[in-house]
């Protein structure tokens, strides 16, 4: 079994250094458009909120530039540090934490406007509880923004007049293997990753299970023209076919009823 943290601990560094992300406007995934023109979040300013998986903290730049008192979380140390240092240089106060998504003993029940969740769900074993600890910490009538890659683009493969099932569809979530490739100073380095990989109706039952109300789900026509530039251009480079027909992300707003 793959140390998820110990993957995002070892590319963090390399991770930023290669996928250009914005922090001019919230990123939904890479070839997904920004929130500059979706408009799903309106006026963020004084609102308390709350960013499950905040990798190398992009979106928790953006949402503070906006005016939200930002609190963001992730697994990985190194990916928290990258955050901190991109903060500084935005000039923007955010609080960082490390720690499980799934377990947020620091954050108090009821004190959230909004929570955000992009492409980071996906690395979360324990997604139910992920679901549950953003339900107990929003306020009444609070919204949880959930967005990652679209299963779809993982089943079918191939160019145009070849597509092809490069897995079964997951009606049961299943692990997938994998290596993340990146070339450093020292050469090429591989890094062991995995994420599981599950329909989009797990997500939303899940979501509902929880207690809240799915409101909206969005699945994007791909951009180029998206914040989540570096990414964006890699898939879009090696599976342009499918990205052409096919979303890569999907948006799903919820709200915990008031």
């Amino acid at each position: 079994m793959v140390n998820i943290k110990n993957s995002w601990n070892k590319i963090a560094h390399d991770y930023v250094r290669q996928y250009d992300i914005s922090t001019g406007t919230i990123h939904y995934g890479p070839l997904c458009p920004g929130e500059d023109k979706l408009h799903l979040l309106g006026n963020l300013r004084r609102k308390k909120v709350l960013e499950l998986g905040c990798g190398a903290g992009q979106n928790a730049v953006a949402l503070a530039k906006q005016g939200a008192k930002v609190t963001a979380i992730d697994l990985s140390e190194r990916q928290i540090e990258q955050a901190m240092v991109l903060a500084d240089q935005e000039r923007v106060a955010i609080d960082f934490f490390v720690s499980d998504i799934s377990k947020l003993p620091d954050i108090p029940s009821a004190s959230i406007d909004l929570a955000i969740s992009s492409c980071s769900i996906a690395f979360v074993k324990d997604f139910e509880s992920s679901f549950r600890e953003a339900f107990r910490t929003l306020k009444p009538g609070g919204t949880f923004v959930l967005s990652d890659m679209h299963p779809l683009q993982y089943i079918l493969d191939g160019g145009k007049g070849e597509m092809s099932f490069n897995h079964i569809f997951p009606h049961e979530p299943f692990l997938l293997k994998w290596s993340w490739d990146f070339r450093d100073r020292n050469g090429n380095s591989s890094t062991p990753f995995q994420h599981y990989l599950r329909s989009l109706s797990t997500y939303h039952n899940a979501l509902v299970k929880a207690g809240f109300t799915v409101e909206k789900m969005l699945e994007p026509k791909a951009t180029l023209n998206s914040p989540h530039k570096g990414f964006s251009k890699e898939i879009w480079k090696e599976y342009k076919y499918i990205a052409s027909h096919l979303p890569v992300t999907y948006i799903m707003i919820s709200k915990k009823p008031r």
